[in-house]
């Protein structure tokens, strides 16, 4: 018997998040402070971007030492209260 499209069952993937990430990243004697935003739906989805972008950023190292310092989900309804007097729209 062959499944019509009522008879499909499609899953629906949580969409992909914005996720602020700043760690250190050090190879060899130099170590370098990074804050990046990067796409993920959840902590471990991010851990893979943050793998991609180190590869991509150090690609010629042979041993990178990252320290993750702060790895927390962008709220997507901003504090206005942080901005009060400083900017104006």
């Amino acid at each position: 018997m062959t499944n019509t499209w009522e008879d499909v069952a499609w899953e629906d993937s949580a969409p992909a998040k914005e996720w602020v990430v700043e760690y250190i990243a050090k190879v060899e004697s130099d170590a370098t402070h990074h804050l990046s935003v990067l796409l993920g739906t959840d902590m471990e989805d991010v851990q893979r971007s943050l793998m991609r972008e180190l590869r991509a950023t150090y690609h010629t190292a042979a041993e990178i030492e990252v320290t993750v310092l702060r790895m927390e989900e962008i709220e997507k309804e901003p504090n206005a209260a942080l901005f009060a007097g400083a900017f104006t729209p």
